[in-house]
């Protein structure tokens, strides 16, 4: 087992489904719908396909549609429990944004004697004013999220219904600077999750922390349970006044909350933020309440005064802290139980002005 993908796999595991064993010809993610994106915009993703078998120098073929641009592909072994031995086939994308238009198509992939499938689509539209530009490190379309490709419904018709202009980028460790050449101040919010805080070089780091205090507002989401997320959440938040605690509720606390509007600042109430449910969320601990403050009080965990959204000053911009890690899980139906999840992150995600 590769180690980055044994670190990743928590992830797959993080919706309360245990991994289990795949077929030949099995995909994860089984389909990539990006939904709604603008022109310019980066759209990436991942998935990939597995074969029973020990012997990881198979072959691998991919052939793609015109609009996707296969990034990079590779095969390497991984053990599903005893006896169980697949080789998975990974392959990376991305979509030509440069018109608007509706993309359609299908990836075919071929691993030694499996052949696979896998849909992917999109609507790109003209970029126009008004639009908050986001930068997502990671891309949630990945091959370690989920193998059901409909678990980003929330968030795509959030994306659709709202005014963000969303970029994916997605995670390669290597040590190469994450963020690459991009320029930062094109973006009214970066938001870090999961492996994206993982693979932050010491380079990406101090970018990040000189985008906010330039005026930008960079979301961290991190958790005890995705392992040393929150170390790395806390190398970005270091100095704003926010420190995320490496802690959960344990197994006869009260880890599955739901907050009503008491819990909840009187600003997010105003826009209609009104409920939240948090699963095995970390606290943030204010440090200085001279530059942050809570947004949701903790419950469950934590001290009094802990909140499980909190936000920091950071010169002339703003940092904010999450403690749930796998956030396009947590807005789902299935986990935000009814309550406002996906309204909380719609306004986490966009700047002061548009809030």
């Amino acid at each position: 087992m590769i180690r980055f993908g044994a670190a990743a796999l928590l992830l797959t595991c993080s919706a309360n489904q245990l991994l289990a064993a795949p077929n030949n010809g099995d995909v994860q993610l089984d389909r990539i719908a990006f939904g709604t994106v603008y022109t310019g915009a980066t759209v990436e993703a991942s998935f990939m396909v597995f074969e029973a078998g020990t012997e990881a120098n198979i072959k691998l073929d991919v052939t793609a549609p015109k609009f996707v641009k296969v990034l990079n592909k590779s095969t390497h072994y991984q053990q599903f429990g005893k006896g169980n031995d697949s080789v998975c086939g990974s392959v990376e994308i991305a979509i030509d944004t440069t018109s608007a238009r509706e993309l359609s198509g299908e990836v075919t992939v071929t691993l030694g004697k499996t052949t696979a499938k896998v849909p992917v689509s999109a609507v790109v539209k003209p970029r126009r004013p008004g639009l908050s530009r986001v930068l997502l490190v990671e891309s949630p379309f990945t091959r370690y999220s989920t193998h059901d490709g409909t678990a980003f419904k929330v968030w795509t018709d959030l994306v659709n219904d709202s005014p963000l202009d969303v970029s994916y980028l997605l995670v390669s460790p290597g040590g190469k600077p994450l963020l690459r050449d991009l320029d930062l101040a094109k973006f009214d919010c970066v938001f870090l999750s999961s492996l994206g805080l993982f693979a932050l070089t010491p380079k990406d780091i101090e970018r990040v922390r000189a985008y906010a205090e330039g005026g930008g507002r960079v979301v961290a989401a991190a958790n005890y349970f995705f392992n040393n997320s929150v170390r790395h959440a806390n190398a970005v938040l270091t100095g704003y006044g926010l420190e995320l605690q490496a802690k959960e509720a344990g197994p006869h606390g009260r880890n599955d909350v739901t907050l009503e509007e008491s819990s909840i600042d009187p600003e997010l109430v105003k826009v209609g933020v009104k409920s939240l449910h948090f699963f095995r969320a970390s606290p943030v601990v204010v440090t200085d309440r001279k530059t942050g403050r809570i947004l949701v009080q903790a419950e469950g965990v934590g001290q009094p005064g802990d909140g499980f959204v909190a936000v920091g000053k950071a010169g002339h911009g703003e940092v904010i802290a999450i403690g749930e890690s796998l956030w396009w899980w947590w807005i789902s139906e299935k986990q935000a139980k009814g309550t406002d999840n996906a309204k909380l992150l719609r306004w986490l995600l966009r700047p002061r002005r548009g809030a």
